[in-house]
């Protein structure tokens, strides 16, 4: 029996833990996996780049396809995989955006961007000469890419995905890329 005055029931005391340890402990959970990219996650962030890129080109016409953004996938490679199933949910500038994996050149018809895996790589040449005349934005994560006259390469420097434009190939093909893009983008000339 409880002393006079006192609570008839007695509330369990909890263990204190230091709030230092609490915040210690959900910091290690939460930033680990930033820490520690995977393979996957980088995919994931080049996957958003090329969306978000595409927000800032303008094309010469919208032709046929102006209810609609199509990215077509040459190749196959994991990053491949990644933008087929992060952009076919998307939309741009109100626009739904479709993605389709072909495996010829001429497939690309009627696409406005195209992702050439790195599958493709000893392709590139014959790729970019048969879509010279058209306006598609090239993209690709092979080294040299922009200098053989791609449009965009990623580029993986100090921990971080980054892009290079080739500027005068995206204007060749009648594409107008924001200056705000350039801003963020190492510019590249085609080698001759």
């Amino acid at each position: 029996m409880p002393p006079a005055g006192a609570p008839a029931h007695r509330a369990r005391s909890r263990p204190r833990v230091p709030c230092r340890l609490v915040v210690v402990v959900v910091a290690a959970l939460v930033l680990v996996p930033f820490a520690a990219r995977s393979q996957e996650s980088v995919h994931d962030v080049e996957a958003e780049m090329l969306f978000n890129l595409a927000k800032f080109v303008e094309w010469p016409s919208q032709g046929s396809h102006a209810g609609q953004v199509t990215f077509a996938i040459l190749g196959e490679d994991d990053l491949a995989g990644v933008i087929a199933s992060v952009l076919s949910r998307k939309t741009i500038n109100g626009r739904d955006v479709f993605v389709r994996c072909v495996r010829r050149v001429e497939d690309v018809k009627g696409s406005q961007v195209l992702f050439i895996a790195s599958s493709e790589e000893k392709r590139i040449p014959e790729v970019l000469e048969a879509l010279r005349d058209h306006s598609v934005l090239t993209v690709a994560e092979v080294t040299g890419f922009a200098a053989l006259g791609g449009m965009v390469e990623f580029v993986h420097q100090d921990d971080k995905v980054r892009f290079e434009i080739n500027l005068g190939s995206a204007e060749r093909a009648r594409l107008k890329i924001s200056a705000k893009v350039l801003a963020l983008a190492k510019i590249v000339a085609h080698a001759q």
